[in-house]
């Protein structure tokens, strides 16, 4: 199948051919004339100059525009778009606010699928040691019975929904291939991979009090999240939150690194008549070219997910349709608009700084400041 090429960089906001008198019409020009300002926002907005203590500023005007034109693009539904158009609309071309609704994208929406921390820690074999197969069912139908699913529980239900392999790879997980495979050589280290992988319940905060007043609905991630995708999360998660069967598959070490980085996504993938295979995915990769070495790892450019699971009567769901959409609209909007590039310089690794003196010292010290107050109200 083609290989499509992903971009690398930011681009820019494509003409507006929306229908002339539509909503969205409106919607997307006001992201075109923002995306046009070159300066900063102490340009624009006076309650936006650009100073360490304020977060909100740092999305500059192009990067904004971006997100939230790419996001009338690429939105997964016809209601998220539709709500992403009323309130551009309601803004009224104020830079303020507008800034306001790219903060919230980015670190309402986006946020929660990019995990700087790195994959989830893999249980090691001492912490699962092996079992029989009837011992493995036994504990999978004892997890799938109790109110609410732990971070051990979701390992061991998605192993055995997917197989005991990864999703992308098809390679056998290292702890299960004693039971369920001992003479199969292509074994590696298996880790949980969540779709959503931060927290939907906390405030978003760090906006302006024009800003919290135009947008008192997005207080929370779960709230952008529902607002953008058109779907509650709550109804696919269930009480589970994040430890939910439909929110996580099984993942070696690369690929799972690339995809909670925003650096793979999967598509739903079409027949010759262009219907949706049911289950069926596309890998794409930021961009297209660097997947030709992972390929030769293992990657494959087109994975089935197994559908369903069933122990002892009780269902494990397979990873939901809608997150991974979701998932894959903020991976393009986030690299697209420039948004990925910032989250990245904001959540990497502190360069060593030895002497408050050494001329990066400030940056380092006001960059580091700022994730963590970023992480101790979105996460």
């Amino acid at each position: 199948m083609p290989l499509a090429r992903k971009p690398t960089s930011t681009a820019p906001l494509p003409p507006n051919t929306y229908p002339h008198g539509d909503d969205i019409r409106k919607a997307y020009e006001d992201c075109l004339s923002l995306e046009q300002h070159e300066l900063g926002w102490n340009v624009l907005a006076t309650q936006l100059q650009d100073t360490p203590e304020n977060i909100m500023a740092d999305l500059n005007p192009k990067i904004s525009a971006r997100v939230l034109g790419w996001a009338l693009l690429l939105a997964p539904s016809d209601e998220g778009r539709a709500a992403l158009t009323r309130e551009i609309i309601g803004c009224d071309g104020d830079p303020e606010l507008l800034a306001g609704l790219a903060h919230l994208y980015v670190y309402g929406l986006i946020r929660v699928f990019y995990n700087p921390e790195g994959p989830t820690p893999s249980v090691s074999a001492t912490q699962s040691p092996g079992l029989s197969f009837q011992q493995s069912v036994q504990s999978l139908e004892h997890s799938l019975q109790q109110p609410s699913i732990t971070a051990q529980d979701i390992r061991q239900l998605i192993l055995f929904r997917d197989d005991h392999r990864c999703v992308f790879t098809g390679a056998l997980d290292l702890s299960s291939a004693s039971t369920f495979a001992p003479n199969l050589m292509e074994r590696r280290a298996t880790r949980v991979a969540h779709i959503i992988s931060q927290s939907l319940s906390e405030n978003i905060t760090w906006t302006t009090p024009a800003v919290h007043a135009q947008f008192g609905w997005a207080q929370t991630a779960g709230a952008i999240v529902e607002r953008f995708g058109g779907f509650s999360p709550r109804d696919i998660l269930g009480e589970n939150d994040l430890h939910s069967p439909t929110n996580a598959f099984t993942a070696t070490t690369e690929p799972h690194a690339l995809f909670d980085n925003l650096d793979l996504w999967l598509t739903a993938a079409q027949d010759e008549q262009g219907g949706t295979i049911p289950h069926t995915y596309d890998v794409s990769l930021i961009d297209g070219e660097e997947l030709l070495p992972r390929v030769g790892i293992g990657i494959k450019l087109r994975i089935t997910l197994k559908a369903t699971a069933t122990v002892g009567g009780e269902v494990i769901p397979p990873p939901h349709p809608r997150l991974i959409a979701l998932h894959a609209a903020c991976a393009e909007i986030a690299h697209m608009s420039g948004a990925a590039e910032h989250l990245n310089e904001i959540f990497r690794d502190a360069d060593a700084v030895s002497d408050m003196t050494e001329p990066n010292a400030a940056y380092e010290l006001t960059r580091a400041l700022k994730a963590l107050r970023l992480v101790s109200t979105t996460t």
